[in-house]
């Protein structure tokens, strides 16, 4: 009777799994512990916990099933078991010791096993666990070779994922990126039976895209992603690593989206005490904050990570942002000392520029510019010629070569439209517009505020504040009204609701339990974006807006 009970449960558990239902899987494993220490069943409760982001118990749960697995021979499932745990220490605890261990044993076991699938998946998890991607190609062509023959999907779309990195961090990028987009046409076209490959294979194409510059990559397979997701039921499939699912939003244009993903992940790490799986989402959520001109906040959320390769970058523009050009200088040197050459240089490269011309030193930032053409030309990436265009455009402007700066402007326009990128395109509309300021205003007026609306739409309002500072210069139309509450943070709403009520600094400060500093700050923040005078002025315009409603 109990091998029935323990057969049923262990069956629902399994179906359970199978439809996502996380929560309802983890009560059917439980229940058959409750009966039997059976190593399925912490198989089962591994998988259901990882889903529910208990990566500890996970790890608990999958090294008592390898336990049970090796008691009982079954050496295939203690093998997978193993495999896993490699990754996991690796991967989520940073624990390099233990998954080599861990990797170690698979390949112990692997030696006894008969040949098939499971020496393609050895090869591609020894792979993943390498540091360097161009060194992973050839575990990826093994286990490429070993999937098609053996017909296992899975294996195929990670290996080919994989494989594709590798080929982009050598060099081929449109090799790569089509490796890469097989890859996604394995995974949304519903091939796959282990739903982690599917967050795997997404994390791996977003990687992907961010070194080959190429983001927009990711707005063109979203509505491909979501729709997959939609129609199969499983919504969450994206969830176990919250950074690369905020990407996709954010190469959607879903600012909001994006901020909530990576402030749920960020809170779940700091409670976990586990690390980042790919980019520290405090990172990214940096380069979200100084999108919407909130630089102290990034500056917060980077205490701790300033020296983490994924983080300098972002570091690296708050310092500019702040005005300490010497240190995001100093910065950007060391990552792209670290990165070398190729594409992963671009970004840093067109920063350095920026700081460069910041410290007043238009020499240095033509030189980088320079250096950031011959990458564009040596790689033919569109995405890296625009940048280059970008760059090469605001130095020619900074040197005094309007015609120059123009032409590079306006191409790298055409091309972000192109790559359908409207933020990048915007802050080109705006770099051109500040280049003809003096010489064609009335062209400077257009390209502002074709700027100025794309970054309201997106929600950057620290680059619609620039844009708006411009055109109030160039004697343009000004941005004020209700539509501009828009603009406005949760924070900075609520700051305005209590100005409605007049009143102080102080009041708002106890009422919001912000010191009164902050409240100050708010309310600086609230005159800019909206064009106002006076305290008066914002409550008059959030009583007529109904915000109070």
């Amino acid at each position: 009777m109990a091998d029935a009970a323990v057969s049923e449960c262990l069956a629902e558990g399994d179906r359970l799994l199978a439809s996502t239902d996380w929560a309802a899987a983890a009560d059917a494993f439980d229940f058959v512990l409750a009966i039997q220490d059976h190593p399925a069943a912490h198989d089962g409760l591994a998988t259901a916990r990882w889903w529910l982001r208990d990566v500890d118990q996970a790890i608990a749960e999958r090294t008592a099933a390898y336990a049970g697995f090796r008691r009982l021979g079954q050496d295939a499932r203690a093998f997978r078991s193993a495999l896993w745990l490699a990754r996991e220490y690796a991967e989520a605890l940073g624990n390099d010791p233990v998954s080599r261990g861990w990797l170690a044993r698979a390949e112990g076991l692997a030696s006894g096993l008969p040949d098939g699938v499971d020496g393609g998946w050895l090869a591609v998890t020894r792979g993943l666990l390498r540091a360097d991607p161009v060194t992973a190609r050839d575990d990826a062509r093994t286990a490429l070779t070993v999937a098609r023959s053996g017909g296992d999907p899975d294996l195929e779309a990670t290996a080919l994922a994989l494989l594709g990195l590798g080929t982009i961090a050598a060099g081929d990028v449109p090799e790569g990126m089509t490796l890469v987009d097989e890859a996604m046409v394995v995974v949304t076209a519903g091939e796959l039976r282990d739903k982690v490959v599917f967050g795997d294979i997404c994390c791996m194409v977003t990687r992907a895209s961010e070194e080959a510059c190429d983001t927009s990559r990711l707005g063109q397979w979203n509505k491909i992603l979501l729709r997959f997701m939609e129609s199969t039921g499983h919504p969450a499939l994206l969830e176990f690593c919250g950074t690369c699912c905020a990407e996709i939003f954010l190469a959607s244009g879903d600012i909001a989206g994006a901020e909530g993903w990576l402030s749920k992940t960020l809170r779940e790490l700091e409670q976990g005490g586990h690390r980042a799986r790919c980019v520290h989402p405090a990172a990214k959520l940096a380069e979200l904050r100084l999108l919407q001109g909130r630089v102290e906040e990034a500056s917060r959320l980077l205490s701790g990570f300033e020296d983490r390769p994924d983080a300098l970058r972002a570091s690296a523009a708050v310092r500019l942002a702040a005005g300490d050009t010497a240190v995001a200088a100093a910065l950007l040197h060391r990552r792209i000392h670290q990165v070398g050459e190729g594409l992963l240089i671009v970004p840093l490269l067109a920063l350095l520029a920026e700081v460069e011309l910041e410290q007043g030193v238009p020499g240095q930032a033509l030189a980088t510019a320079g250096r950031l053409d011959d990458v564009a030309a040596a790689t033919r990436w569109p995405r890296a010629i625009a940048s280059s265009h970008l760059t090469g455009g605001r130095v020619a402007a900074a040197v005094g070569n309007a015609a120059s700066a123009q032409a590079r402007l306006d191409a790298a326009i055409t091309i972000f439209g192109e790559l359908n990128m409207p933020l990048e395109a915007a802050k080109a509309r705006l770099a051109l517009a500040e280049a003809l300021r003096d010489s064609d205003r009335e062209v400077a007026v257009h390209e502002a505020g074709v700027a100025l609306a794309a970054f309201d739409e997106a929600g950057a309002s620290g680059l619609a504040d620039k844009a708006a500072a411009l055109l109030r210069a160039l004697g343009g139309p000004a941005r004020t009204g209700p539509k501009a509450l828009g603009l406005l943070s949760r924070r900075e709403r609520e700051v305005l609701a209590l100005l409605a009520e007049a009143m102080t600094n102080a009041e708002i400060a106890d009422r919001l339990f912000i010191s009164a500093k902050t409240a100050e700050h708010h309310v600086s923040s609230i005159l800019a974006k909206l064009q106002l005078r006076s305290r008066g002025e914002a409550a008059a315009l959030a009583l007529r807006s109904s915000l109070m409603g």
